[in-house]
């Protein structure tokens, strides 16, 4: 497993191609179809994508054997590292790939000086909340945020850092 930074446009290309493959199959169960489309569009679009690389936001490619297999993005704030994504192809779920992206978060958190991790999460989103317990998060906050016609159901949750010797 290897990260590779997506910054060329033909690499964000390749990265709308794997979040039309793996988000409908996330997300439909969860937001319903309409949602998905809209957000394809006005959430994880190329444009948006783009704005968001060039407002500082980092996006990696999450590879295996050489071959892309999911991505995340991520922006440090202030004082936290803010994960805005973390996806994974079905097949390669529940294989310790995303163990190893957490322990990236919280080593370029504590490199970078950062007290926690923050992560917004779909409130229907079970697998993800379970795994993020898991890993010692905690739920801090409800929000219901617009966005076009839809609302966005989340919970806000965070990890703080522990202090190494």
């Amino acid at each position: 497993m290897s990260y590779k930074q997506i910054k060329t446009p033909q690499e964000i290309d390749t990265l709308v191609s794997l979040i039309r493959e793996i988000w409908p199959e996330v997300f439909i169960p969860i937001i319903g179809k309409a949602q998905v489309d809209y957000m394809l569009v006005h959430y994880q679009g190329k444009d948006i994508i783009l704005s968001e690389i060039e407002n500082g936001r980092q996006y990696f490619f999450i590879k295996y054997a050489g071959a892309p297999v999911g991505y995340f993005a991520y922006n440090l704030e202030e004082d936290y590292l803010y994960i805005s994504k973390v996806y994974l192809k079905k097949e390669f779920r529940g294989k310790g790939l995303s163990t190893k992206v957490f322990d990236y978060f919280e080593e370029t958190a504590r490199a970078s000086s950062k007290k926690k991790l923050f992560l917004r999460v779909n409130r229907k989103n079970k697998q993800a909340i379970d795994i993020y317990l898991h890993r010692g998060f905690v739920i801090t906050e409800s929000i219901d945020e617009p966005l076009g016609n839809f609302v966005l159901n989340d919970y806000c949750m965070e990890m703080p850092l522990a202090r190494q010797a």
